[in-house]
Formats: structure tokens, C-alpha cells, sequence
């Protein structure tokens, strides 16, 4: 299902409401917004919650087990719940929506969390956090800021995200050359990944190919111009910095630094990742993806920071909650619910049992908690959010009603330039073109 037709979906089942209950479940309501009509909510009625979640393996486990532990505090609560990988979830949660039969709890993702909020399908949490039954006292501030959007506050934020290049140092030590710190530029990572390049065998490539990734871009687009979007949604970038990051990869694809595009498309995946089979020595992700790669290889993987213009400079990275606990503006229980955000939040059964599954916790209690090795991959991840913590800029506006389109926008430029079918500069146009009108 495309962007496009997931919206459809959503906006469909917001106009079946009729008008008095889409009022009701509107941001910015009253009363109506905590409870919904309850008679005809799909959502859990008093005696259960539906909780949902997108992921792979190690997300549904620790969700178990966190639910587990929830679920035996009130044995007389009934949990369903639903989990599948991220692209069948939003499938599946724009057609429940549709048909007002949205879990009660569900986590969210940036991609989609304004236009879910804007369209009322999210339920304005304000009034539960701080001293009522949500207690985000604790959390990162930047992460506590992140669920602010659309005129209210429609989730809590579940981990603190910034984006990270992971880094095999034993394939480069074999290659002769030395692993990076953090804070290095781009000319010091094209000399580390070109040199790898050369000293391996053909087939051997220094990283991953990045180019379609809008989000590998953002960092890439504040260092030089600013934020991607206003902080109204309008596009801000220009097609010139499109362009510069597009012949940027194009140049490394010719040169074999990175793969051909065809090689790309048949290794995603964690499992299938070039730098777990040791045909590369970096590949770029958010932070907590480390842990999930680091199970796959034998060497110990390194975390440093994505290049910027100025070796040292990394105000073009930033720490942010991506994701989301949400409740939907249509469940009959929002006091179990918001009991249940608390939980997973706090409770040290829930941290611990969760882990980095969903990203680095959110905050230095939660962190502290989980006692992570500063050796493990974990420790690793943690040691890596606190030292950028104070060190990288701001955090952007959220991504716009509209962005997870502009995200296949973006990843079809990029294919097309990869395979030769267009130039940087066309598919740079293209985007901000096609962006706007996916805007607009």
C-alpha cells in the first residue's frame, strides 16, 4: 500500500465518524478527547487494552516480555496484542483506522505521527503527563519536546535516536588503515572508505550505499543549508544540495567505494548486510542498530558520528525521539492505557526487558538501569548518545504530514540516478518538485 493510499485509508475512516465524534477525538477537545463514545470505539473496552507495534524478532521479544510483566500486575486486564514488520503495520493501522478499530496503544513512527495527529486519530496526552499518570520527569529534554506537534501533545517519545556510522576496525586493520573517531569530515571518510576500497578484493567495498536514504541525507542537508522543513512543513532545502549528496554517491558507485545498485537491493536487511558477511567496513543506521548487528559478526563493531563539512563540527546531527507511544483518540480505557505508557517508560522490568530494541531510553534513570558493558554493543550505543548528547544542534521540527512519500520520492531519484537513467541534477529537481507537491 503506498503513502498515498494509507492516507486515503485514514482519512476515509476519520469521515465515517460523522461529525459530532470526530469532534470528539480531535486535538485541542475536552473531556470527549480522554474517553471517545466507548459504545462504538473499536478499541479495548475497561477489562483490556489491544497493543500494537511494529518491528523485527528482538522488538516482539522484549515487548513480550515487558507486556508479560505488565499483564501480572492487573491479572484481571486483558492484553491483545499485534505486532508485524514496519511497512505491514502501517498497511494494517491505516485500515483499522478506516474502520475506527485502532488499537488502544500502538507505537508510532515520525514518518506518519503528524498526519495521524493532525487527522485526529491520536489521542492529546497533555493532561496526563508531568503529575498525572504519565510521568516524563525524567526523560531527555529533546525526547520529551519530540511528541509536540499539530497543536498538541500526541505521543511519548520511546528512545533517544540519533543516526551513527558503525564501523568493522578489523577489516580496516587487515586493510592497512585505522578506524575513525567522532567528528570526522567527509574528505576523511571518503579517503578511509576509497582506500579500503582499493586495498581489498573486487567485489569489497568500504560502506553501504546511502544515497536513497533521506534520512542518512538530513544531517548531510543541516550542515550545509539548514533543516530539511520549516516549522510549518514547507520544504526548506534546495535542489543544489539534493544534487551535491546524489553525485556524491553516484561518484562512489562508479568507483566501486560502494556497491552497484543491484547488489544494494539484494542485501537489505540486517541478516544479508555487506558488513556482516565482511564485504564492508561501514555501515551507516540509527545508533541502536548496532545491537542488531553486532549478534551477526564476529568483530566488534565501532559507533562514531556521521560525516560533516568541518571535521569536529557536528551541528548538523541531532537527538530526537522518533518513535512513539501513542493511544488512540478512540479507546473506551484511557487510563489503562496511559498506565501502560507509564509502564513501559519506567517500570525497571519494562527497561530492562525492552532494552535497545527501540532505541537508546529516553532517560538516564533508564539508562543507568540496564547496566550495559561499556564493551557490549549496548554500552556502546549508550556511551554514544551521552557524549553527542550536548555536542550536536538542535533537534529539526517534525517531519511534515506528507513525509513518508516524499521518503519513496527521494529512494526513486536516487535508483534512478544509480542505474543511469538520469542525472544528479534532474533527480534533484525532481524531488523538490515532487516533494512539494506531496506537501502541498
Amino acid at each position: 500500500m503506498s503513502d498515498l493510499q494509507r492516507r486515503t485509508f485514514l482519512t476515509a475512516g476519520l469521515g465515517l465518524l460523522g461529525a459530532g465524534a470526530l469532534a470528539a477525538c480531535s486535538r485541542g477537545g475536552g473531556d470527549g478527547d480522554r474517553g471517545g463514545d466507548g459504545g462504538t470505539s473499536g478499541s479495548g473496552g475497561g477489562d483490556g487494552l489491544r497493543v500494537a507495534w511494529y518491528g523485527g524478532q528482538p522488538v516482539h521479544d522484549g515487548m513480550a516480555a515487558a507486556l508479560e510483566a505488565f499483564g501480572a500486575d492487573d491479572p484481571d486486564l486483558t492484553i491483545a496484542t499485534e505486532s508485524a514488520p514496519f511497512d505491514d503495520f502501517w498497511d494494517r493501522l491505516a485500515t483499522q483506522t478506516a474502520g475506527n478499530d485502532a488499537p488502544d496503544v500502538f507505537r508510532m513512527s515520525m514518518t506518519y505521527f503528524d498526519d495521524y495527529a493532525s487527522r485526529g486519530a491520536l489521542l492529546d496526552v497533555a493532561d496526563l503527563l508531568g503529575g498525572g499518570a504519565i510521568d516524563t520527569s525524567g526523560l531527555d529534554a529533546d525526547v520529551a519536546a519530540s511528541g509536540d506537534v499539530a497543536g498538541g501533545t500526541f505521543g511519548v517519545g520511546q528512545s533517544s535516536i540519533v543516526f551513527a556510522v558503525f564501523v568493522d576496525p578489523v577489516q580496516l586493520e587487515d586493510a592497512g588503515l585505522s578506524a575513525p573517531e567522532l567528528g570526522w569530515s567527509w574528505e576523511e571518510f571518503d579517503a578511509l572508505a576509497t582506500g579500503f576500497a582499493e586495498a581489498t578484493p573486487e567485489g569489497t567495498f568500504g560502506c553501504n550505499d546511502n544515497g536513497g536514504n533521506i534520512q542518512a541525507f538530513e544531517p548531510f542537508a543541516r550542515d550545509r543549508a539548514g533543516d530539511l522543513f520549516t516549522a510549518d512543513g514547507a520544504l526548506a532545502v534546495e535542489p543544489e544540495v539534493v544534487e551535491e549528496w546524489f553525485a556524491m554517491w553516484q561518484a562512489w558507485r562508479e568507483a566501486g567505494v560502494v556497491p552497484p545498485p543491484d547488489l544494494t537491493a539484494e542485501t537489505q536487511g540486517f541478516e544479508n548486510a555487506l558488513l556482516v558477511k565482511g564485504r564492508c567496513a561501514m555501515q551507516w543506521g540509527w545508533v541502536q542498530q548496532v545491537t542488531f548487528y553486532q549478534p551477526l559478526t564476529e568483530n566488534p563493531l565501532q559507533v562514531v558520528t556521521v560525516p560533516a563539512a568541518t571535521s569536529g563540527d557536528l551541528g548538523g546531527m541531532f537527538l530526537k525521539a522518533l518513535d512513539f507511544w501513542c493511544i488512540s483518540a478512540r479507546t473506551a480505557a484511557p487510563e489503562a492505557a496511559a498506565s501502560l505508557v507509564d509502564f513501559l517508560l519506567n517500570d525497571p522490568r519494562a527497561v530492562e526487558a525492552i532494552g535497545l530494541t527501540l532505541g537508546v531510553p529516553p532517560s538516564q534513570a533508564a539508562r543507568d538501569l540496564l547496566g550495559a558493558e561499556p564493551d557490549s554493543a549496548a554500552g556502546r550505543a549508550i556511551a554514544y548518545v551521552e557524549e553527542l548528547a550536548d555536542r550536536v544542534g538542535p533537534p529539526p521540527p517534525a517531519w511534515p504530514v506528507g513525509y513518508g512519500e516524499i521518503m519513496g520520492i527521494f529512494s526513486r531519484a536516487n535508483e534512478q540516478v544509480a542505474f543511469g537513467e538520469t542525472d544528479a541534477a534532474t533527480a534533484a529537481a525532481t524531488v523538490v518538485a515532487e516533494a512539494q507537491a506531496a506537501l502541498g
